[in-house]
Formats: C-alpha cells, structure tokens, sequence
C-alpha cells in the first residue's frame, strides 16, 4: 500500500499583538500566525494557522518530541 507522504517546504511566521477587539479580554493578548506551504503529490497548498502563545508552544513542544522520537529510530 502507498501512502501519499506531504512535506512541509517552507514556514514562514509572524507574531501579533490585538490592538482593538469587540471583546476587551481580547486586547492586547499576543498571537502568532503561520503559514505552511505542504507539497503532496506535487502539488502545493498553502495552509494558514493563527494560535495564541501558549498554543504555539504546545505546538514546538509536541514538534520537539516527534523530533526526538524519529532521532531514536534512525
């Protein structure tokens, strides 16, 4: 069986602050906003993800271990 692999080649990121907010819990709180561009089957998608900090750094966390755990095998 053949599974379609995606890469990811190229990330590009910026981080934000809420200036105005029809929420105040909203203002002034810190985000990050990335963009991946994924390549499967030759073909190329853009896929945009905004989190807030603490979602990112689950997200580098559970990066950081998928890395670890692929260095263990090779």
């Amino acid at each position: 069986m053949v599974k379609n692999i995606t890469k990811i080649t190229d990330i590009s990121w910026r981080f934000g602050v809420t200036a105005a907010s029809n929420e105040s819990d909203n203002m002034g709180k810190s985000f990050l906003q990335l963009k991946l561009n994924l390549e499967e089957n030759g073909k190329i998608q853009n896929v945009f993800v905004e989190m807030t900090i603490n979602e990112f750094y689950k997200f580098l966390h559970a990066l950081e271990k998928a890395k670890c755990n692929l260095d263990l095998l090779l």
